[in-house]
């Protein structure tokens, strides 16, 4: 919440140190509504298909009609190596967060794992209070081949010996940007660590989305880890639908959050939603380059909005807030929300969600952040804010400036499309997201030219 994650929490790593809904009676509740295909974190395509002044959220499959509850049973967040660990733990246990996540293992391209920043890792345990300590070890992004595939052996041993010397009571495996065959060494790799944590101890995955859309040749792989009884939980990334270096748009549209619960539905209860505490700010010229986006993390939004020109509105499909300002150019924002997380809170409690993980505590207070995860809950946020449909009522009229436009007429896919015009097949897909399937017929497609 990772196309590239190391890259993705490198990248994600911003550079900086750092419901809706109903009552259980109503599980189908009110939606409202406001951003990323793949490359920073989240290798993420969506389409928004709710339509104007959707009302009703999605319901499971009857046989699988979820529990509802009443409030979560975690509140999660990872705390990063290169910020001061002790303080954001600190501050995190004093507001209520259930589990901290210490985001110091790194996965080497041979499969080996180290720890970063021990002794700050030390820090942040010791000030971690009554919240449970996970180690998280990630790949960031590269390479699974060797960890997986050539050396998992090896890469057991290094795991186990990285989650002992760490001090943490539990593990949280953080593997992204994985093909179908990494994905499916997943289950054997957490029987074989499993079998040899202390007493106690849990494990868990942090993963990228799989649903119908993104990655199906996936879901075998995530239902086996889903029903495995070596894993506590899978958290999944539901965040980077846009990225840095996409168009403007959704960081995480409401319509993608719910059809990957209604995907899931039949095993809420060992699902955890992992939720963003930053935006991005893309300078958007009138043409058709592809500038990198600036990161905008919830603490930042009040500053940001004394920009000239600045005007924030509720995005009402994707259910989050946006923005757009003058500074030489217009800038188009997917900005962070107490309101957007209230409302997937809400909503996965309808679905039976226990628990949800935040990425990442430096990014935003944390005592209005646990405020928020709960039913009925106002959620105020430092600016004010207007109404608006959809973020394609800005792209679209946008794009059609810039682009040339075609309707096709089904006898091309897109990326022949744009090898007749010289555009690669990531220009073509990135200024087409709304295309969802191979057929293009009677589709407006833009041409990036």
């Amino acid at each position: 919440m990772r196309g590239s994650m190391a890259r993705r929490r490198k990248r994600k790593r911003f550079n900086f140190e750092l419901r809706l809904g109903a009552k259980p009676a109503r599980i189908a509740g009110v939606v409202f509504g406001v951003f990323m295909v793949a490359a920073t974190i989240g290798c993420v395509v969506y389409t928004s298909v709710a339509p104007e002044n959707r009302e009703e959220v999605a319901t499971p499959p009857e046989r699988f009609q979820p529990e509802p509850l009443e409030r979560l049973d975690r509140i999660e967040g990872w705390v990063p190596y290169w910020g001061d660990e002790a303080q954001i733990a600190g501050d995190a246990a004093k507001a209520g967060f259930t589990d901290l996540l210490f985001f110091h293992g790194s996965v080497d391209e041979d499969g080996s794992v180290r720890l970063e920043d021990t002794r700050g890792l030390a820090a942040g345990l010791a000030a971690s209070g009554s919240a449970r300590s996970w180690l998280t070890v990630t790949n960031h992004g590269g390479s699974m081949q060797g960890a997986l595939i050539d050396n998992p052996d090896a890469h057991t041993d290094s795991l186990l010996d990285a989650y002992h010397a760490s001090g943490c009571s539990h593990l949280d495996l953080d593997y992204e940007s994985l093909n179908v065959a990494q994905a499916a060494a997943l289950l054997p790799l957490a029987s074989a660590v499993s079998d040899r944590l202390p007493s106690g101890a849990r494990l868990s995955f942090t993963l990228q989305p799989v649903d119908d859309q993104l990655r199906p040749n996936q879901r075998v792989a995530y239902q086996k880890l889903l029903e495995s009884p070596h894993v506590y939980t899978v958290r999944l990334m539901m965040y980077d639908y846009h990225w840095r270096g996409s168009l403007p748009g959704a960081l995480y549209p409401l319509p993608a959050f719910e059809r990957l619960l209604k995907l899931w539905a039949p095993h809420a209860h060992k699902l955890t939603m992992c939720l963003p505490l930053y935006g991005y700010d893309w300078a958007r010229p009138e043409d058709t380059s592809i500038p990198k986006a600036e990161v905008v993390t919830l603490r930042d939004v009040r500053t940001l909005s004394s920009k000239p020109g600045f005007d924030a509105v509720w995005m009402t499909q994707e259910g989050e807030l946006a923005a757009r300002y003058l500074d030489g150019v217009t800038h188009m924002v997917a900005l962070p929300s107490h309101r957007a997380i209230q409302a997937r809170v809400e909503l996965g409690l309808d679905w039976g969600v226990p628990g949800v993980s935040f990425w990442h505590l430096g990014c935003a207070s944390p005592g209005p952040v646990v405020q928020v995860c709960a039913r009925d809950r106002l959620a105020r946020e430092t600016i004010t804010y207007d109404r608006a449909n959809a973020w394609n009522d800005w792209l679209e009229p946008f794009k059609r400036r810039v682009c040339k436009v075609i309707t096709g007429d089904g006898s091309r896919t897109l990326e022949q499309i744009g090898e007749a015009h010289g555009v690669s097949r990531s220009a073509m897909f990135r200024f087409n997201e709304q295309v969802t399937d191979g057929d293009l017929s009677g589709q407006t497609v833009f041409i990036p030219e």
